[in-house]
């Protein structure tokens, strides 16, 4: 009979891989692209600070940049000023940043957070079904978890454009942007 791989490997090992590439590159950057599915990004629903549903559909039209994130990532709290320095950049028209928290503390923790570091992208709650539908992996037995910080790019029609896990910054995402916001011929 086959044994099962431990639901822990597959974040261990993207980890492993990541820290090795970035360890041996050298570079500033401390994220990586990676390779994602064509087509469709999951639809989600997730709850605002304040409990109201937001559902994935209330962004068609717009480039959404979904970034995983927890208070306490150190990688995560290092890309917030970028973030928010690109939403800045961006008429919210045409681009969203969502923060989509997975801490477990509760929503006191993530609000006040939030006003601390001067968040002002939309911030959400993402539960363990919606990590799942975005390839989350677990590493405990409590259930699907990303490898924080992961940022997903998805176009205006909901479709899948880019993948990055590590602190991503304002640079690299305006090269997955910027060409879904250029006119067409």
């Amino acid at each position: 009979m086959k044994t099962p791989w431990p639901r822990w490997l597959v974040p261990l090992t993207l980890a492993v891989i990541l820290g090795w590439l970035l360890e041996r590159t050298g570079e500033a950057e401390h994220f990586m692209r990676v390779p994602i599915g064509k087509g469709p990004a999951p639809e989600w629903k997730m709850s605002d600070l304040d409990a109201h549903p937001i559902h994935s559909s209330n962004y068609l039209g717009r480039v959404v940049v979904l970034n995983f994130w927890a208070t306490w990532c150190p990688p995560c709290r290092q890309e917030i000023p970028e973030l928010i320095a690109f939403q800045k950049a961006h008429p919210a028209d045409d681009v969203v940043v969502i923060g989509a928290s997975v801490d477990e503390g509760g929503v006191t923790v993530v609000r006040d957070f939030v006003q601390r570091m001067k968040i002002s992208y939309p911030v959400l709650l993402a539960d363990e079904q919606t990590q799942a539908r975005f390839g989350g992996a677990s590493t405990s037995p409590s259930g699907p978890r990303l490898t924080l910080p992961t940022t997903i790019v998805v176009d205006q029609k909901g479709n899948y454009v880019a993948r990055y896990l590590g602190a991503i910054t304002g640079e690299e995402l305006d090269k997955a942007v910027k060409p879904l916001l250029s006119p067409g011929p």
